[in-house]
């Protein structure tokens, strides 16, 4: 590779501190957009669950008059709708009868029997399906009977049925299923099913979970931000000297630092006293003693200087009438 080959590819890698600061802030501004979305998703999800959940609980209502042609109050319901699963299984439709008794059979012993007969005819004749019914058999046509309360007193009778067409009846029967009513009888009834409760209940438990998700989502871009917000005022070249210092520190020393004479100086004192200087007197430079640092006067009149860490200065030191040390020069 030429040198004018290094040059150019050089040149193309210089870094654009302003293209930097605006990724940075579109980066930032991107987070601040998806943590706004997040925050959006989770009242969205909610809202929804909270919909489908009070959809799912509304009840749908009807009512059946008593008929003194058949001494019964019959009704039909028409199709109730859910999850075609066969049986009695969490997917049946609660469907609720509340009788109220207006004027019962002046006779002892009276019941309040309810039929719900699955049959596409409710005007047909229901009396081949009422014995079904009272035996159990199957889970297409469901009976329940209950002891007759006081006038103006109200009976309830719960049933879980599968989707399809149903017929209510509600007679006074005696123990064996026959009906006492008369011309002179009479009863109010009404009922709710909530045929809903399966298909909005599912969708409303996965709207709830979106929601969840939804939530970690923006607490993880919430954090996100904080910390770019936190470290927004840094500039480039101050996060890389940042990331050097740490790796230098985690790199620590390469060695053991140089250690200083341990003893005294190699040269000892001169022999004799200090020569006279004749042309001019030395200048004392005073030099300040760092901490912990100390002279050590010899016989003959110089000084030694003991460092902080106990090692010695191989210079001689002589001592001016200012108190000031300065080394001796020969």
């Amino acid at each position: 590779m030429t040198d004018e080959e290094l040059v150019e590819i050089s040149e193309d890698i210089v870094v654009d501190e302003d293209a930097d600061e605006q990724l940075e802030d579109m980066s930032l501004e991107g987070r601040k957009e998806a943590l706004t979305k997040a925050r959006w998703n989770v009242f969205m999800y909610l809202g929804i669950a909270a919909i489908l959940f009070g959809f799912a609980l509304f009840p749908m209502p009807f009512d059946a008059d008593y008929d003194n042609f058949s001494n019964s109050a019959e009704k039909n319901v028409g199709f109730i709708w859910g999850l075609p699963i066969p049986g009695d299984d969490f997917t049946d439709v609660p469907v609720t009868i509340s009788v109220e008794v207006v004027n019962p059979p002046a006779q002892s012993g009276v019941l309040l029997g309810a039929y719900l007969i699955q049959t596409n005819d409710c005007q047909s004749n229901l009396g081949e399906f009422t014995p079904l019914a009272r035996e159990g058999s199957g889970h297409n046509h469901h009976y329940m009977v209950k002891t007759a309360p006081s006038a103006g007193e109200t009976a309830e009778f719960e049933f879980d049925v599968d989707p399809a067409n149903y017929c209510v009846i509600v007679q006074y029967v005696n123990e064996n299923g026959d009906n006492l009513g008369d011309a002179n009888s009479d009863m109010i009834v009404n009922g709710k099913m909530w045929p809903n409760q399966v298909f909005a209940g599912i969708l409303g438990l996965s709207a709830l979970i979106l929601s969840a998700f939804a939530f970690i989502g923006a607490q993880k871009h919430g954090e996100t931000v904080r910390t770019m917000l936190e470290g927004g005022n840094e500039t480039i070249e101050s996060k890389v000297l940042a990331e050097v210092s740490k790796d230098k520190i985690a790199a620590g020393p390469t060695g053991a630092p140089p250690s200083g004479p341990t003893s005294g100086p190699s040269s000892g004192p001169p022999s004799g006293p200090p020569a006279e200087v004749v042309e001019s007197e030395p200048v004392a430079v005073e030099e300040p003693a760092a901490v912990g640092e100390r002279y050590e006067e010899t016989d003959n009149g110089y000084y030694f200087k003991i460092l902080a860490d106990g090692s010695y200065d191989q210079s001689v030191y002589v001592k001016a009438d200012d108190g000031s040390y300065s080394a001796y020069e020969e």
